[in-house]
């Protein structure tokens, strides 16, 4: 019987004779692309042949799909002949021929996959070297034989257009018994290949995506690599499944089907493993749905447009990165980037497809602000630019929020810990995260930017552009013309009554009836009555002139958006303190200030090292903005720097260049701070070098990052680190001059009201307002901080005084009241430190409050009273802005640290005993001068006149 006339066939074309006129078509078109092919420069050739000429690449689409046609009819002409049992009808030595074959149509495949030089080849001969090199004694031999080395495509070139493709052809003929298939074949199999050709481009993987997989039918090999323990094994089942296909030809007919019904298990759990592999696993293996990324990206760059050569001079097609970018060709006027991003081409930040000449498909996918963290590892966290460090700042608490929301849970009785670990992202509908979403949930890197232009005051998140965008006068002279020419006749005159966008009700700023002022007569860029600038609307701004650069930054310009609010940081450190006025005229009165937000500041007393010329990252160091890859709960978990790492007690640990780590071995290049000779300061808690700083054996140097000005740091004063008095005493507790601080907090739920969601950036139902009592600007209060059992006197300022009234928000408990203080990093240095007498006799340091306290003498005995200056709390009888009472003591539920508490009353009557002596004494007197020695010797040598505390 003719066993032809069962085959499965399709346009009465068996599957076989596919398979032959596929391996026929797919040997003739690589003919064709071994000529312009560059075994030495394999991504530029092929980009090359991508982008110049449109032939070229028809015929590179006509070789992929030839050889994935084949590979396909192979396997289906295989499974046909197992259902028909023919393996007893070829001979020994062809079927033997023929089950070796399989390997060579497996390393045929393969090799062409790693002839493409881009990241997914590499990455296949890896894992394909790394498998081979596995087979015991001759491993090494056979993975060199075969591949060569890692960077060298040479031996594998000629294994696929030669040694491997020729032994394939061979037994194939042999097998089919004909030097070519029926004419029937071609006539289907070249329309059908050129069509998908046209229309399916294979593409070159950018190097820039996170995501990097071998060929479709081996992703099935990398999914069982990854779960086996010993990747030996899979060289143990490839040997087992091909005996059993070798001995199918031995077996007896139930023992044959017996054994075609393990392979086609085996073959079916394989296809699961690819579909999983493919579909179903994103970046670091974890699992997703095929909506949640694209799995076809990078594989395909859209249709042919035209079949013919477009350039002849491959010099306007610009290299970058070892491959050919079309987008230059039309970018290529841009300016405004440095070298180290201009030098990295287009779609390296912005993706779409760099391998066309197509707008649309160049444009296809591509993302117009790169640097959001949603994107960022395919963009500035790819694998070839900074990886590292969006993995690092991913955990970043500038990220996270972590302390922020760990607080809040707290305030809100939704957690009984202050040290759990959350991310901003993963906030949900709990009270407390609708209350952080509604309030404060802008401030974090995620926050995508999604508006083109500079990093101002009104700035939130932003990713990588948070800290590094710079836009220069040209860029944004350039923007704003831009935008008229797209605006055309947007009048933005009628802005004149505009209420902020989505803070009509937002009351923190207290912006509700708040019109923005200046805009009546606001002629943006010359719009005048919205009218059009033809001039500007003729000029083609899709090739853009100037671009904003990507650059280290160096102002606080960065840091104002985000770090004005909360702790006020930036503003304090400026000498500004938030006020509860609506309006003023700011132009006239200096002392005060109005930022975007429509915020009123009054003039307070600046940072000393804001005097100086300092910028906040000329302290903070790279791994405390961005992180240092660990999770931290607060705030100063990841701020290791410490005011004594520059201003030295003792001799300083310093590093040369050359023991840098990499990261701050190329912020010191970046910023030419790089001297082998240098010996650079340490942070002592990490070892980490303060870049911009050096010791010359005497004394400590810093450079200004702002303007490259050295500065000389001193070193503490004695009567800093004498005696025993203020050894537990922290330097911000004498030399901080202010600290912002809200007294009398009101937190209500209205389920009816509409807030604006800073989370996902939509308008939602159900608000929280808050209402604020008293905005007040003083000395912080002092107390304890434990950290690995070293006591520290610190300052701290009210962080949650706070009524919470949860009960439109349908809960039991209706009203929650929490006196938390938090430690304060004001960053309001002075040279000059705090009086003796505004710790030792101020009831605010102690944590009394504002009031009077008074030290009323009586004989040689004195007694401290004291009357606070707010009314005493209905909900725990304190005075509104105490943390403590007057000679009272508080141990648990105090403080938004587990690791800080107010004093304790001994505490308090040492600090007071001091405070006694203070009332008679001067604070320069020798008697007080000798007490910060030894206090204890001074108690012993007293007058008969002195009075000391009666203490009950």
């Amino acid at each position: 019987m003719n066993k032809e006339n069962n085959y499965i066939k399709i346009f009465n074309v068996t599957f076989g004779n596919y398979a032959f006129g596929s391996i026929l078509i797919c040997i003739v078109s690589g003919i064709f692309l071994a000529l312009p092919y560059d075994v030495s420069k394999p991504m530029e050739s092929i980009s090359k042949m991508l982008l110049i000429d449109e032939g070229a690449r028809l015929i590179r689409s006509i070789h992929y799909w030839s050889a994935q046609f084949f590979l396909v009819f192979t396997l289906l002409h295989f499974i046909d002949h197992l259902r028909l049992y023919t393996e007893k009808n070829v001979s020994k030595g062809i079927w033997f021929r023929l089950t070796v074959s399989t390997l060579l149509v497996v390393f045929v495949m393969l090799s062409g996959f790693i002839l493409k030089g881009d990241s997914e080849s590499f990455l296949a001969q890896s894992i394909f070297k790394n498998l081979i090199d596995k087979i015991p004694l001759i491993g090494n031999t056979i993975s060199f034989f075969l591949l060569g080395t890692q960077d060298n495509f040479q031996i594998v070139y000629v294994h696929h257009i030669a040694t491997a493709a020729i032994f394939l052809l061979i037994f194939i003929i042999e097998h089919a018994k004909s030097i070519t298939p029926s004419n029937r074949t071609f006539s289907i199999l070249i329309p059908a290949i050129v069509i998908i050709s046209f229309l399916l481009t294979p593409n070159l993987h950018d190097k820039f995506s996170s995501i990097v997989k071998g060929p479709w039918y081996l992703v099935g090999v990398q999914e069982l690599l990854h779960w086996l323990t010993y990747p030996s094994i899979f060289l143990f089942i490839v040997l087992i499944v091909l005996t059993l296909i070798f001995m199918l030809r031995y077996f007896q007919k139930k023992q044959s089907a017996f054994v075609k019904k393990i392979l086609l298990i085996f073959l079916f759990l394989y296809l699961m493993l690819t579909v999983i592999g493919f579909y179903f696993r994103g970046e670091n293996w974890e699992l997703k749905y095929p909506w949640q990324y694209n799995p076809y990206e990078n594989i395909f760059s859209g249709s042919i447009k035209e079949f013919k050569k477009i350039f002849s001079d491959t010099t306007k097609i610009n290299l970058v990165m070892g491959r050919y970018e079309g987008c230059l060709s039309c970018h290529s006027n841009v300016v405004g980037l440095s070298h180290s991003h201009s030098s990295i081409g287009c779609s390296s930040c912005h993706l779409g497809n760099p391998f066309t000449l197509d707008k649309n498909s160049a444009h296809s996918n591509m993302i117009l602000i790169p640097g959001n963290l949603l994107m960022a590892k395919k963009t500035c966290g790819s694998s070839q630019c900074h990886q590292q460090i969006i993995e690092k700042v991913n955990n970043s608490l500038m990220n996270t929020m972590s302390g922020v929301i760990s607080v809040d849970k707290f305030v809100f009785d939704e957690s009984n810990s202050l040290n759990n670990i959350y991310k901003v992202e993963n906030l949900g509908s709990n009270p407390a995260d609708i209350h952080l979403r509604n309030l404060c949930a802008s401030c974090h890197l995620s926050n995508e930017k999604k508006e083109l232009g500079p990093i101002n005051q009104l700035s939130r998140g932003g990713g990588c552009n948070a800290c590094h965008l710079s836009y220069s006068n040209d860029a944004k002279e350039y923007l704003k013309n831009y935008k008229i020419a797209r605006l055309q006749d947007y009048k933005i005159a009628r802005l004149r009554d505009y209420k902020i966008a989505r803070l009509q009700d937002y009351k923190i700023a207290r912006l509700q009836d708040y019109k923005i002022e200046g805009l009546q007569n606001y002629k943006i860029a010359g719009l005048k009555d919205g009218g059009n600038n033809q001039n500007l609307l003729k000029k083609d701004f899709d090739k853009i002139e100037f671009h904003p650069d990507i650059k280290l930054p160096n102002s606080n310009d960065y840091c104002f958006g985000c770090h004005s609010r909360s702790g006020r940081i930036s503003t304090n450190y400026e000498g500004w303190h938030e006020t509860e006025l609506f309006s003023i005229d700011t132009i006239r009165n200096k002392n005060y200030r109005q930022l975007d937000d429509g915020r009123i500041f009054v003039k307070k007393i600046s940072d000393v090292h804001h005097d100086k010329g300092m910028i906040c990252i000329d302290c903070h160091t790279s791994s405390e903005i961005m992180g240092d890859g660990n999770l931290y709960v607060h705030k100063e978990e990841q701020v290791k720097i410490q005011c004594v790492d520059c201003h030295l007690i003792d001799k300083p640990k310093t590093k040369n260049l050359i023991d840098f780590d990499y990261e701050s071995k190329k912020i010191a290049e970046l910023r030419n701070y790089n001297q082998d000779e240098r010996k650079y300061l340490t942070v002592q808690k990490t070892g980490e070098p303060i870049i911009n700083s050096f010791f010359d054996g005497s004394n400590a140097y810093l450079i200004k990052k702002k303007n490259n000005e050295i500065e000389k740091m001193k070193k503490p004063l004695s009567i800093c680190i004498a005696g025993k008095a203020h050894k537990d005493l922290s330097c911000i507790a004498c030399h901080t001059s202010w600290s912002p601080q809200c007294i009398g907090c009101h937190t209500e739920y209205n389920k009816n009201g509409t807030r604006y969601d800073l989370l996902y950036n939509k308008e939602m139902k159900g608000e929280w307002k808050e209402y604020s009592k008293d905005f007040l600007s003083d000395y912080p209060a002092l107390g304890v901080k434990i950290e690995n059992e070293k006591r520290t006197i610190s300052t701290f300022i009210p962080g949650m005084i706070i009524t919470i009234d949860k009960d439109k928000h349908d809960r039991k408990d209706k009203i929650i009241f929490k006196r938390l203080f938090a430690p304060a990093f004001s960053h309001t240095i002075r040279k000059e430190s705090r009086s003796c007498k505004s710790c030792h006799n101020e009831p605010t340091a102690l944590g009394y409050g504002r009031g009077k306290l008074y030290y009323q003498i009586a004989g040689n005995k004195g007694i401290w009273e004291f009357i606070p200056e707010y009314k005493n709390s209905k909900y725990d009888g304190l005075p509104l802005d105490a943390w403590i009472g007057f000679f009272q003591e508080r141990k648990n539920n105090s403080s938004t640290r587990n690791n800080v508490r107010p004093f304790t009353i001994d505490e308090q009557k040492k600090i007071l005993t001091v405070g006694a002596c203070l009332v008679c004494h001067n604070p320069d007197s020798e008697i007080m001068k000798a007490s910060l020695i030894d206090f204890e010797k001074v108690l012993r040598n007293l007058s008969k006149k002195c009075a000391l505390p009666l203490w009950n």
